[in-house]
């Protein structure tokens, strides 16, 4: 029986679930005591609690922190399929908070088009008249699928920025 208490893993998920960036804070300063992808036993991680948790500050922190290195912005949690993203969007008690979850994700590279088990996307759990939540991640699906190639290259221009003849 283990009497040392929570490890450091669980503390993540547990600061995550209960917006507690202090303890979060605590946890992220010990390099190598954790792993920053970790889960539960239904396969959420940090970003998955802080999201569906409305934790914003603990989003801020996972996304940002200098030993948050390696950190997953897709992961999918093993009941719904879920992503982050997911939880995100359908948390309902503060519509503000929700969107700048999904903004702070779509900035760390979260998938816009990533599908749920139940083939969902992230844009079609957007509650009804969160018209610019929905209108920003519309806009995000489709700048991923631009193919950079078929942007066009100004070769008119010269090494020194001035147009050729």
């Amino acid at each position: 029986m283990d009497t040392d208490g929570a490890s450091n893993n669980e503390l993540l998920l547990a600061a995550c679930k209960q917006d507690q960036d202090d303890m979060l804070n605590d946890v992220l300063g010990q390099p190598s005591t954790f792993a920053i992808n970790c889960t539960d036993a239904m396969g959420n991680t940090p970003l998955h609690y802080a999201a569906q948790c409305g934790s914003l500050d603990c989003l801020k922190i996972l996304l940002t922190h200098p030993n948050t290195t390696g950190l997953d912005v897709n992961p999918r949690n093993r009941i719904e399929g879920d992503t982050p993203m997911h939880k995100a969007v359908i948390y309902a008690d503060d519509p503000a908070v929700a969107f700048d979850m999904v903004k702070l994700l779509l900035d760390a590279g979260a998938d816009p088009n990533a599908r749920n088990k139940l083939s969902q996307k992230p844009v079609q759990l957007v509650p009804p008249g969160f018209r610019e939540m929905k209108d920003w991640l519309e806009k995000a699906e489709l700048a991923t699928q631009i193919d950079m190639s078929e942007v066009a290259v100004d070769d008119d221009s010269s090494s020194d920025g001035e147009i050729s003849d």
